[in-house]
């Protein structure tokens, strides 16, 4: 039954999720053309820069766009399926509302790192057209080469324990940031039968600017400490207590991610009433 909540799921978001991201594409075009412009060392009408600057930076508000158009699409989706007159339905559907919310999950982080992986195709096609003759060089993919290598030789097997675990904390932190705005959107439906939104969007940013503080105090008094006393470590310690402190947020959004999940669970299982 998941696969077929997650074929809806996706059906509902992708039929407009890829007009955005087909504009965004081909934008990338055009982005690639206007540095190309910029780089140019032909002489060209002053006229022409104005409006090749202009264009850039509307192809990458385009991008900014496009993101958030993706994220925006995701919690509509969940929104419409679970807090509107589509709720009465779906939550009478013969499945577990574990599999309701795990389809949302899946579809939610699915999307958003989908979104990602455009939106960095796009920029290295913008960057590839526009700085052809440099990527293309044989002089550039020696030193970028050179640059990897001394990489390589100075963390050694740590290098690709560095990428596991960073790549998870990715994964966990949008998962994070999925379930916590479900929560927000939850919450307010609980609370509130009129301008659910509003107050979705309001309990949001009082959590979020909550989480910000504490994160800019961690930043300012915990990085600054821990900068200091890894310098202080014997040479090639470093790099092991570096990892451990990476298997630290893994552990760290793990607990957070589990938190949030059983607390909107709870709440669509205890605490929603749609009537």
């Amino acid at each position: 039954m998941l696969k077929k909540l997650l074929k809806y799921d996706f059906i509902s978001v992708f039929k407009y999720w890829w007009i955005a991201a087909l504009s965004s594409f081909v934008l990338s075009f055009v982005g690639g053309g206007c540095i190309t412009v910029l780089n140019t060392d032909r002489e060209l009408p002053q006229i022409v820069y104005p409006f090749t600057i202009i264009g850039l930076i509307l192809v990458i508000l385009s991008f900014v766009v496009f993101s958030i158009l993706s994220v925006i699409l995701v919690y509509v989706r969940f929104y419409k399926n679970f807090f509107t007159d589509e709720g009465y339905l779906t939550f009478t559907l013969p499945v577990k509302r574990t599999q309701l919310l795990n389809s949302k999950l899946i579809m939610g982080v699915s999307t958003i790192f989908i979104t990602a992986t455009v939106c960095i195709i796009n920029v290295l096609i913008m960057v590839c057209i526009g700085f052809s003759d440099t990527i293309f060089s044989k002089f550039y993919w020696e030193g970028f080469g050179s640059v990897i290598n001394a990489i390589i030789d100075e963390l050694g097997a740590y290098l690709i324990i560095y990428v596991i675990e960073v790549f998870v904390i990715v994964i966990l932190s949008v998962i994070f940031s999925a379930l916590f705005i479900f929560c927000c959107i939850t919450f307010a439906s609980i609370i509130t039968k009129k301008a659910k939104v509003i107050t979705a969007i309001g309990i949001y940013y009082v959590a979020n600017g909550i989480f910000s503080f504490v994160g800019q105090m961690f930043y300012l008094f915990g990085i600054t400490s821990l900068a200091g006393w890894l310098s202080e470590l014997p040479a090639g310690s470093e790099y092991g207590v570096i990892a451990l402190i990476l298997l630290g947020l893994i552990c760290f959004f793990g607990v957070f991610c589990t938190l949030l999940y059983t607390l909107q669970y709870w709440m669509i299982d205890r605490k929603l009433n749609l009537s």
